[in-house]
């Protein structure tokens, strides 16, 4: 899996988000829900430096505490197929158009056994919706995937960011979100 664009644009800052994303993509501060990637290497067996996995930073009040000790690993063997068309510049009347074209690859990525080129992480956290929930600790799914040249405008890069159940209380908690990348 080629890394190149997530060394590169470390700094995803989060615009279009449905479902549960609008509870798990969030800054709790009421800004703009954003992070930056930050790789952790080790030497393979060529004493060579290979970034094997990123964790997050991000300003307090950024994103939900849960997210600073994440791990997100590379995962998968297959190219991330793009979009069928180009998306617009984001803005929120074009949330019905971002989420019919990012639909299929939510879907694809959601799916327990996904062979997509990801980063995936697993994401530990307590839901507000019963007396049971708010004792049960839930496990969700974090990918993420990159597409490049899937948005017209300045910045045509583009990471989908998918939460899907994985463990624990269950509701219908799947979720997703996008934003551009910028380098830092």
């Amino acid at each position: 899996m080629d890394l190149t664009n997530w060394l590169s644009t470390p700094i995803v800052t989060i615009d279009f988000r449905e479902n549960y994303g609008k509870e798990l993509l969030v800054a709790s501060d009421g800004s703009q829900p954003q992070f930056e990637l930050v790789p952790k290497c080790l030497a393979n067996g060529f004493g060579e430096e290979c970034v094997v996995q990123f964790g997050l930073r991000f300003e307090k009040g950024r994103m939900l505490p849960n997210w600073t000790e994440l791990l997100l690993s590379p995962l998968g063997r297959i190219a991330v197929p793009p979009l069928d068309r180009k998306l617009p510049p984001w803005s929120p009347d074009k949330e019905p158009e971002y989420a019919a074209a990012l639909d299929p690859l939510i879907a694809a990525l959601s799916r327990a056994d996904t062979s997509l080129e990801r980063l995936e992480a697993q994401l530990p956290l307590f839901i507000d919706h019963s007396p049971e929930s708010k004792r049960g600790l839930t496990i969700d799914r974090v990918r993420m995937v990159y597409l490049e040249n899937a948005v017209g405008g300045d910045n045509p890069n583009l990471v989908v960011v998918v939460l899907s159940y994985l463990d624990g209380y269950r509701i219908k908690q799947n979720g997703a979100g996008s934003g551009p990348p910028k380098p830092r």
